[in-house]
């Protein structure tokens, strides 16, 4: 049973409009990307516990604040046996694991081992299992979950499940048959009341009009679009056809998402838009889903009440 669904917030689709629009010389380019594709992991891993069989309950994506700290949760499953903690990785390469960073082979570039933010994430977590008398017992894991990552000399007893054991792993969790009480129910629904929405546990790139790339983007491969042929837009890489009006609406509630400040004009969104669609096709647009106001020079477009 799904207590808490993973969703991708405002602030995670602001990221994918920037991968999209973004100046791929940007030096928080790779930031960008490395956001989304961790997200994509997540979403994948979440369809792995969604098939368990066993009696259980996820929770995902938590934001805690504890003693002071916060700290995030990718996923969260409580069975009978207690609670299991998942943080999880969407690295792909070979990697050699040492005791304080991981090496990409490649490039030996080090990252730091997410062993030491788990650890972290684990002791705060012990703690506010403590506060809310939940007696369950607590483990953790760090899940790599591409299958094109592999890990060289990781220690035996090292808390990683690696792609290979991901099918072990969720076996083990199907065995379990025992039922749930009513203190797990009442413990998933106490973390989900206690996530802070209104927290981020990372800091957002700077980004400005004039730094993003203007026109209307495939909302399957993400690849820019060319002019319609009549009503509809063709993707020319995956084949992909969507109404033109459909197409527009996308574009304008990127517009809104990334600068909620401006004014919503037909001009500026032909301008965000590269002038791919005429202006009489973005008014029309903007008067069947948007309130008009202003005097006749003035005039700018909000979202219906």
């Amino acid at each position: 049973m799904i207590v808490k669904e993973r969703e991708p917030s405002n602030q995670l689709e602001m990221l994918q409009i920037l991968d999209r629009r973004g100046d791929l010389l940007n030096p928080q380019t790779n930031t960008i990307r490395n956001r989304v594709k961790g997200f994509e992991g997540e979403c994948q891993f979440d369809e792995l516990l969604k098939k368990l069989k066993c009696e259980c309950l996820i929770v995902n994506d938590l934001t805690l604040k504890i003693s002071g700290q916060t700290c995030q949760i990718d996923s969260l499953l409580i069975t009978s046996k207690g609670v299991i903690l998942y943080e999880v990785k969407n690295y792909e390469g070979q990697f050699v694991c040492t005791e304080d960073k991981l090496k990409v082979l490649s490039t030996n570039k080090e990252i730091s081992n997410p062993v030491h933010q788990l650890n972290r994430t684990t002791n705060l977590f012990r703690q506010l299992m403590e506060e809310q008398q939940a007696n369950f017992t607590l483990q953790s894991y760090i899940v790599f979950i591409n299958e094109a990552f592999t890990l060289y000399n990781a220690p035996v007893d090292s808390p990683f499940i690696l792609p290979t054991m991901l099918d072990y792993h969720m076996k083990k969790l199907t065995n379990e048959r025992r039922a749930l009480n009513k203190s797990h129910y009442t413990f998933a629904e106490t973390l989900k009341q206690l996530n802070q929405t209104d927290l981020s546990f990372y800091s957002f790139p700077q980004y400005d009009w004039a730094g993003l790339e203007k026109g209307a983007f495939c909302k399957v491969c993400q690849s820019e679009l060319g002019k319609p042929i009549g009503r509809i837009c063709e993707c020319s890489q995956c084949g992909f056809k969507e109404v033109t009006t459909d197409v527009i609406k996308r574009q304008i509630n990127e517009y809104l998402l990334l600068f909620p400040e401006k004014k919503l004009t037909t001009n500026e969104v032909c301008d965000w838009i590269g002038k791919l669609f005429s202006k009489k096709s973005i008014r029309s647009v903007l008067k069947k889903n948007f309130e008009l106001k202003g005097n006749y020079k003035g005039r700018y477009y909000e979202k219906k009440t």
